[in-house]
């Protein structure tokens, strides 16, 4: 069964999987960001859900209540949250008796797998319903997580992240199987001392639309923007707030505004997409740094319109070092964007920065050393034609191979089936 938001019951109907794979299986999915929450993870797993759904898969999904959720969503179950004071912050579940709420989703009928994409509430949650269930209990992680503990312990971030660090290893040993999005992620996640006892698996997320990126069309979206053609459109694509390290990036590319602006040949523009607790400091900033008139802010963009924003631009950046494997880095380089990036594993991960096939530049977190790797591809349309060529043949080989995310996790699926759940 499943809860719309006025809380009716329904049945959904069952589903039939002739795959040689192995019979259909039902799965409990928790996550505190789903549809209509506007981040990775959100279109990472709704990508997964439909992917599953595709193959003949149940999949139940455990989410947050959101004030902009659709009226009716089949195979959504909304659990009681609240809306946080922080400008851009998703709404969070609410604190529920973990026994009380396992029993009742329990009682709808026996799960294959639960499958969390969070660790911490919603993740006791799900470990709860697991064991009751006798069903295998399957974690994702996307997040380095101890680099947002400062909302929470601001005075005190190194007890914070070693308590971080310390929960995620306990939550994480308890798990039949492990998902992360990136190799260098499963390095830290053995650091913090997960057994190998517990597999963890690297699969990057599925490119949801892909195509979409990979046939964009940059011209509305440059109208819309009211950038002029002979103008550099400089693009981030992300929360405001302060992990992303966005005070840097703009720190080290006013004086190539500037520059721009007081008759260079190429002028640009740095746009910034998305909405958070960030912004109003960054608005001030740039006007302190006098490039306001040279920075546009668009606020949030749902994912169904961001393709032909990546498309317009020359050259999309990556300044935060906190991020796994970040989508819109992805969706950047299908939709033919040259890359500038702050070296991290999720950087190197993904762009190809050397070569006949580069497409995108990687540089140590130093002001100077962006804004130069950003000036010489502003300056140079022949190189920025080159690598955005490269970027969307890199892409299609990367992409091509529609749902395989789906498909990996399945196999993480049988074999902790196999395997039987932990006690």
């Amino acid at each position: 069964m499943s809860e719309t938001r006025q809380g009716r019951a329904t049945e959904t109907p069952a589903v039939r999987n002739d795959e040689p794979g192995g019979p259909p299986l039902r799965v409990a999915m928790f996550t505190e960001a789903y549809t209509p929450v506007l981040n990775g993870v959100a279109v990472a797993t709704r990508a997964l859900v439909e992917g599953l759904r595709a193959r003949g898969h149940r999949v139940d999904v455990f989410t947050p209540r959101h004030p902009r959720q659709p009226e009716d969503e089949e195979g959504v179950t909304r659990l009681p949250s609240f809306v946080t004071p922080i400008r851009g912050w998703i709404p969070l579940s609410l604190p529920l008796p973990p026994g009380a709420f396992a029993r009742r989703i329990a009682a709808r009928g026996p799960y294959d797998v639960v499958h969390t994409q969070h660790p911490f509430r919603l993740g006791r949650y799900a470990r709860r319903l697991a064991r009751l269930s006798g069903a295998p209990l399957v974690c994702t992680v996307h997040t380095q997580y101890e680099q947002y503990v400062y909302y929470y312990v601001p005075l005190l971030p190194g007890l914070g992240r070693a308590v971080m660090r310390a929960s995620l290893r306990s939550f994480l040993t308890s798990c039949d199987g492990v998902v992360t999005v990136a190799e260098g992620m499963a390095n830290i996640l053995r650091g913090y001392g997960v057994p190998e006892s517990v597999p963890i698996e690297v699969i990057p997320n599925d490119l949801e639309g892909a195509a979409a990126f990979l046939d964009a069309d940059p011209a509305v979206a440059r109208e819309e923007l009211g950038v002029p053609g002979g103008e550099a459109v400089l693009l981030s694509v992300s929360r405001l707030s302060a992990e992303k390290n966005l005070p840097f990036l703009l720190e080290s590319l006013a004086p190539l505004l500037r520059e721009r602006e007081e008759g260079g040949s190429t002028p640009a523009r740095l746009v910034f997409v998305g909405d958070g607790p960030l912004r109003p400091v960054l608005e001030r900033r740039a006007s302190e740094l006098g490039v306001r008139a040279r920075v546009l802010f668009t606020g949030a963009v749902p994912h169904g319109q961001v393709a032909p924003l990546f498309a317009a631009a020359d050259v999309f950046l990556l300044p935060s070092v906190t991020e796994v494997n970040p989508l819109t880095l992805r969706e950047a380089l299908a939709a033919g964007a040259p890359v500038v990036a702050v070296d991290s594993f999720s950087a190197r991960d993904t762009i190809v920065a050397g070569g006949d096939g580069a497409d995108g530049l990687i540089v140590p977190h130093d002001a100077a050393a962006f804004r130069a790797a950003v000036a010489s591809l502003v300056c140079d349309p022949g190189r920025r034609r080159v690598m955005a060529a490269a970027a969307r043949a890199n892409a299609r080989r990367r992409e091509g191979e529609a749902g395989a995310g789906a498909e990996r996790t399945l196999a993480v699926y049988r074999a902790a089936t196999a395997g039987g759940a932990r006690r």
